[in-house]
């Protein structure tokens, strides 16, 4: 359920070679620095859905190492009621250039007694390569390092995401499936993303908009697992309206509440 929910916070804010569908697709800029968006989670247990937390995604310019650069973090926890069966503050970090390549990643996770850290840094000697180190704490235990060089883009979830949104989904056939290799902090895994079509979706601002749907699918040894369906605005913002989820025990919803400092028009509320 851990790393589900840790899925759900930052796709909610959404190859060990680049698939040819991804680079003939077309892609265009989708935010800019001061976007704030806001959503609502809820679970489902025994039929009944119950709010349990909310997250906040902010992206900002900032300078890493001298260069500019972007800044996407996302904050997210649980409230007072569910603290008292799972507590979770969780803090995810990316900072990118121009080009989306990542730069930095970091995920702060506290949950009851247990912190997790991740970090992930990626240095580019040529067009072709990266460098990617990667570093894992959990509570007291000696820090778990890697090291990998590969070959081609390779992305965090925050990043991934950022990249995401610049895809026109729209000019794309149902089916249409990108891999992308993302480094969790630990290891380098496959991602999968499928666009599923369009679908009219409820918001928690009291609209309805006219969205894109895109599964995510994980692979672990081989085996593939649909984890989320997540529903953008079908307009030049591609801003994430709501996010479905399954969990072990059940499901799990999280709903946009609030936008502000888009980028563009805001054209995908229905009629």
């Amino acid at each position: 359920m851990k790393n589900k929910l840790l899925l759900l916070c930052a796709m909610l804010f959404m190859l060990f070679a680049v698939p040819s569908a991804a680079q003939n697709v077309k892609r265009a800029q989708a935010f800019k620095s001061g976007e704030k968006l806001e959503c609502n989670f809820y679970f489902n247990w025994n039929f009944i859905w119950v709010k349990v937390g909310g997250a906040t995604l902010t992206i900002n310019d900032t300078v890493y190492n001298g260069q500019k650069a972007k800044c996407m973090k996302l904050l997210s926890s649980t409230n007072k009621r569910a603290d008292s069966f799972f507590r979770m503050r969780d803090t995810l970090m990316t900072v990118f250039n121009d080009d989306y390549k990542p730069l930095y990643y970091r995920k702060a996770s506290v949950e009851g007694k247990k912190y997790r850290l991740y970090q992930v840094w990626y240095d580019y000697p040529d067009s072709e390569n990266v460098h990617v180190s990667q570093s894992f704490n959990y509570n007291d235990e000696p820090v778990r390092l890697r090291r990998d060089t590969v070959q081609g883009p390779i992305y965090d979830m925050m990043s991934l995401l950022a990249y995401a949104r610049t895809l026109d989904f729209s000019s794309l056939s149902k089916g249409t499936r990108f891999t992308f290799p993302v480094a969790t902090g630990k290891r380098i895994e496959p991602q999968h993303l499928v666009f599923r079509g369009t679908k009219k979706t409820k918001s928690d601002d009291g609209n309805e908009y006219n969205c894109l749907l895109v599964s995510l699918i994980t692979e672990e040894d081989g085996e593939e697992e649909e984890v989320a369906n997540f529903h953008v605005s079908n307009d030049r913002n591609h801003v994430p309206i709501l996010l479905d989820l399954v969990l072990n025990f059940g499901s799990a919803k999280a709903r946009l509440s609030r936008m502000s400092g888009v980028l563009h028009p805001v054209l995908s509320v229905a009629d």
